[in-house]
C-alpha cells in the first residue's frame, strides 16, 4: 500500500551532534560505541580486523540489526583493505577467499538478525565479479559504500511511511500515547532508527503525547538505551517493567504499539527481540495496533515462516547477573532466548521503507527485492 507522499525534502535529516553507535576512522578501522556501558559511560573501541569485529557484535557493544550490518559491512572494508596494502601480488581467488571467510564468520556472530546475513550475501556476490583482484577490491567497495549510504535515506523512508501510517488513526490533531520494546533509534541503526525513528518523528511534529518503552529484560535494552536516547531528544516517555504493559495499555489508553523487526518471513510471521511475542497479544487484546518497523534488510526471502528462523540463546550468565554480580545463583538452570516469533495474524501492518502492508500483502509485496 503507497503511503502519502512525496517524502519532503528536509523531513527528518540528521543532526550532526547525535550519538552515533558507529563512526569512520580510516580505510582500515572504525569505532564502535560499547552500548554495555551505556548510560554510565560512553566509550567508543576500534575495531580494524574480523576478531575486533566479531567481538563487537557477539558481546552486544553493537546491537540493533541494521547497526550490526553496519559493523560487519565496515569489518570486511578494513579486512579487504589492508589485505590490499599489503598483499601487492594478491590473486583474483585471494579476494574471493578473504571474503567468504570473513562474512562467514560475522554471520556465525548473531544467526537471527537477518540484515547481517543480507548484507554479507551481497558482499560475497560482489566478489565473483572482476576479472582481476584489484578490480574485485573496487567491486567489493562500491557495493559496501552503497548499502552503508543506501540505509541512511531509507530510514527516511520508512519512518516518513510509519508516520503517515500511525497518523491515519486518529483524527486530526490527535497526540498519540506509543508503546515500544527494547532499542530501535540511533543506537540500533546508522540514523533515526526504526520503531523510534517514527516516535521521534511524531514527536518532532507535535503529534507525540507519551512513549512508555518496556525495560526488556534481561539486557534492559529500553532501562538503559532507549531511555537515554529519549532523553537526550527531550522526548516525554516512561519506563514500564516488561510484565505491566497490558495494564499500561488498559490505563493509559495507548494508541499504538511500534516495534523493531530482526527478521520477517514470507508468511508475514517475524522475529523480534523477546518478549515482542507478548506484547502483540495484549495488544490484540485491547485493540490497539500492532505495527512492526521494517528496512528492507530485515526480509527474509528465504524463509517462509516463522518456524523455520533461528532462534539465537544467549548465555545463562546475562540472566543470572548485572555488571558480573550474580542476583541468583550461578547454577540456576535458565532459558534465555534473545528473541521471540510475532504470528502473522497478531500484525495489523507492516511499516516498510517500500510500502506498507498487511501480513497477507509481503509475500507479494517484498518481491520488488528480488529484482
Amino acid at each position: 500500500m503507497a503511503v502519502n507522499g512525496p517524502l519532503p525534502d528536509d523531513f527528518m535529516r540528521l543532526p550532526s551532534d547525535f550519538l552515533m553507535p558507529i563512526k569512520p576512522v580510516n580505510s582500515t578501522s572504525f569505532a564502535v560505541l560499547d552500548q554495555t556501558k551505556l548510560p554510565l559511560e560512553i566509550v567508543y573501541e576500534n575495531v580494524s580486523n574480523v576478531k575486533g569485529g566479531c567481538d563487537a557484535i557477539k558481546t552486544m557493544k553493537v546491537r540493533g540489526a541494521p547497526a550490526i550490518a553496519t559493523v560487519a559491512l565496515r569489518t570486511v572494508s578494513c579486512e579487504l583493505q589492508a589485505f590490499a596494502k599489503h598483499h601487492e601480488t594478491m590473486q583474483s581467488s585471494d579476494i574471493e577467499g578473504l571474503i567468504n571467510s570473513v562474512a562467514q564468520q560475522l554471520i556465525a556472530c548473531r544467526p537471527t538478525a537477518i540484515d547481517l546475513m543480507n548484507a554479507m550475501s551481497q558482499v560475497c556476490k560482489a566478489a565473483t565479479y572482476g576479472a582481476t583482484a584489484i578490480d574485485k577490491v573496487a567491486k567489493i567497495q562500491e557495493v559496501i559504500d552503497s548499502l552503508l549510504d543506501a540505509e541512511i535515506e531509507q530510514n527516511r523512508v520508512l519512518v516518513w511511511n510509519g508516520y503517515q501510517e500511525v497518523l491515519s488513526t486518529k483524527p486530526e490533531g490527535h497526540q498519540f500515547t506509543i508503546m515500544t520494546i527494547c532499542n530501535t533509534g540511533t543506537l540500533a541503526t546508522s540514523s533515526w532508527g526504526t520503531a523510534l525513528g517514527v516516535i521521534y518523528a511524531l514527536f518532532r511534529n507535535n503529534k507525540l503525547k507519551m512513549v512508555y518503552a518496556l525495560e526488556t529484560r534481561p539486557y534492559y535494552q529500553g532501562l538503559r538505551l532507549t531511555a537515554t536516547e529519549l532523553s537526550s531528544f527531550g522526548v516525554p516517555f516512561k519506563v514500564i517493567p516488561d510484565g505491566a504493559a497490558a495494564s499500561a495499555m488498559r490505563k493509559f489508553k495507548v494508541d499504538a504499539v511500534l516495534t523493531g523487526v530482526d527478521q520477517v518471513t514470507l508468511n508475514g510471521d517475524f522475529a523480534n527481540k523477546i518478549g515482542t511475542y507478548a506484547l502483540s497479544i495484549a495488544a490484540k487484546e485491547h485493540g490497539i495496533p500492532f505495527y512492526p518497523v521494517v528496512p528492507r534488510t530485515s526480509v527474509n526471502l528465504n524463509r517462509y515462516n516463522g518456524d523455520e528462523i533461528v532462534i539465537e540463546e544467549r548465555p545463562s550468565k546475562e540472566m543470572l547477573a548485572q555488571k558480573d554480580v550474580y542476583i541468583a545463583p550461578a547454577e540456576t538452570p535458565v532459558w534465555n532466548p534473545a528473541f521471540d516469533v510475532t504470528p502473522a495474524p497478531l500484525i495489523t501492518k507492516f511499516i516498510t521503507d517500500f510500502g506498507n502492508f498487511k501480513p497477507e500483502e509481503i509475500k507479494e509485496a517484498v518481491k520488488i527485492l528480488k529484482d
